[in-house]
């Protein structure tokens, strides 16, 4: 729920921002008409024809006989320097005051609507590239009947109704009778690794566990200095089952499945198509055995009819794995 208020602050933040090149748009395309006088000048410092730091004063009238006098906006050069001589200067009146010389004289103030313009066009991209076609397919799931799970740091493991179908817990310390797997060709990691801080390796646990406390599955995950994460199905006992190690041939977003041995089970990375906000898994013979994708801030996983149990487990694993930081 915490994000409704940081899009709220963000909200208030972007009006903040626009309100002052919004008002000038105003001024110039809809503001009142009117001829000024510029009685005087004070100001240092040019900006191309116009002045940065110039206070000019004097009086106005509208087309409709009104009359007013105080600050005059957007004067060039010349006209403040001919500030006292009578000289007639055609003004636009807004909410803000009278602004001489149109978009020219206060184009400078626009340039900061670059900023948030950029922004939005950046914000409009990844919404269309990577949130709404996760959302798309994890609503889907949500809507179709199978064997859908909604998996969510907070709130564990529940079925699309709300129902209750595990709980998780995170832990630094191993399950009871943990035995450690390591297999050789583990890749190197050259990056920054700021989840270790200071230490060398930093192993976190999750424990899965049914409605009733029994433990379904274990989930090691561990970072150690200059190598890849890597992250261990243990079963109830603590006997690491399968291993899910990243494929750093084919890019970033996905893993090899191993079993104790080395030998490949599966292999897992984005949904075909779609991007790294979607997982597909699939058994050693290709086939889909399950698809997740990302719902606000929670993940949709769905499992195919009649997959192994093993890689049913591992899917879930795998999701987890999205949901920790680690590195």
């Amino acid at each position: 729920m915490r994000r409704f208020p940081l899009i709220g602050l963000a909200l208030v933040l972007f009006c903040g921002w626009m309100l002052y090149p919004a008002v000038l748009t105003y001024t110039f395309a809809r503001g009142e008409r009117a001829t000024a006088t510029v009685l005087e000048c004070t100001g240092i410092g040019t900006y191309g024809r116009y002045y940065t730091d110039t206070t000019c004063v004097g009086t106005w009238r509208t087309e409709d006989g009104e009359r007013g006098d105080g600050e005059i906006y957007g004067l060039d050069y010349d006209q403040a320097v001919a500030a006292g001589r009578d000289e007639a200067v055609p003004v636009r009146i807004g909410p803000l005051g009278p602004y001489a010389n149109g978009w020219g004289g206060s184009w400078h103030y626009f340039l900061t609507a670059v900023p948030i313009l950029l922004f939005t066009l950046l914000f409009v991209w990844i919404r269309r590239r990577f949130i709404l076609p996760s959302r798309r397919l994890a609503e889907s799931m949500l809507a179709a009947s199978g064997d859908v799970l909604v998996i969510s740091g907070r709130d564990g493991l529940r079925r699309p109704d709300d129902s209750p179908y595990a709980t998780l817990g995170t832990s630094l310390e191993p399950p009871p009778g943990h035995r450690n797997l390591t297999l050789p060709g583990r890749a190197p990691y050259t990056r920054d690794q700021p989840t270790l801080g200071s230490r060398d390796r930093l192993y976190r646990f999750q424990a899965v566990t049914d409605t009733a406390g029994r433990p379904l599955m274990h989930v090691e995950h561990r970072s150690d200095r200059g190598l890849h994460p890597e992250h261990v199905l243990l079963d109830p006992s603590g006997a690491p089952t399968l291993l899910i190690r990243p494929d750093t041939e084919r890019g970033p977003f996905f893993h090899r499945l191993l079993d104790p041995t080395g030998g490949v089970l599966g292999t897992a990375g984005p949904a075909e198509g779609r991007n790294m906000t979607t997982l597909e898994v699939r058994g050693g013979d290709g086939a889909t055995v399950a698809t997740a994708a990302k719902l606000r801030g929670r993940r949709v996983l769905r499992i195919e009819q009649g997959a192994p149990p093993l890689l049913r487990d591992a899917s879930i694993a795998l999701v987890l794995a999205q949901l920790i930081n680690i590195d």
